[in-house]
């Protein structure tokens, strides 16, 4: 379709376990929840192929405004930390790079897949990656807990989750899950 000039793309695709597939598990810190208005703050991605950690990307991002007292509570991102971290343009090709032919996951997906794609709309890019859902596999394949956040889930399976709420340590522990929502898919 877009060799004949129509805007499309992948958005969703048929969740199978393939041996080979790249997957990207991102985590953002964010200043705020909605996208349209609030920005990245700190963006952290695990590289995972046949169940293995093959890289790991992560940068603070100075968010051109300030981070509102609460999220530094939240997250111990302080707008000291920030000030000389790179803007989202100067690293929007190293991140898209690392995401390059990747399907993009996450801990609630559309929270992170839409803050680093109203970012790249910010610099008049397109972002499009076909994104999986971390929170969404382990309710169906892991059903009947009365949490399926990333902190519990973590307490709940012992996987190691040390700072909560930064982005490098919860995209790692959100690939712990996307590997046992594969284990469990592959024993299906």
């Amino acid at each position: 379709l877009q060799e004949a000039g129509f805007d499309a793309s992948i958005l969703r695709v048929a969740y199978r376990i393939d041996p080979d597939q790249t997957y990207v598990v991102v985590d953002v810190e964010t200043t705020g929840t909605r996208s349209a208005n609030d920005r990245v703050t700190e963006i952290g991605a695990v590289k995972v192929r046949g169940g293995q950690t093959i890289a790991e990307w992560h940068t603070l991002i100075n968010p051109e405004r300030r981070i509102p007292g609460y999220i530094t509570q939240m997250t111990g991102i302080s707008n000291d930390m920030v000030r000389d971290a790179p803007k989202f343009g100067e690293i929007a090709d190293d991140l898209a790079q690392f995401l390059s032919g990747a399907v993009f996951v996450a801990h609630n997906v559309n929270f992170d897949h839409g803050f680093i794609a109203a970012e790249y709309r910010r610099l008049e890019r397109r972002f499009h990656a076909p994104k999986l859902c971390t929170c969404a596999g382990m309710r169906k394949h892991y059903p009947g807990h009365g949490s399926y956040g990333l902190g519990p889930l973590s307490r709940e399976y012992g996987i190691r989750l040390e700072n909560h709420h930064r982005a490098l340590d919860d995209a790692r522990a959100a690939a712990e899950l996307l590997h046992m929502i594969n284990e469990r898919r592959l024993a299906a």
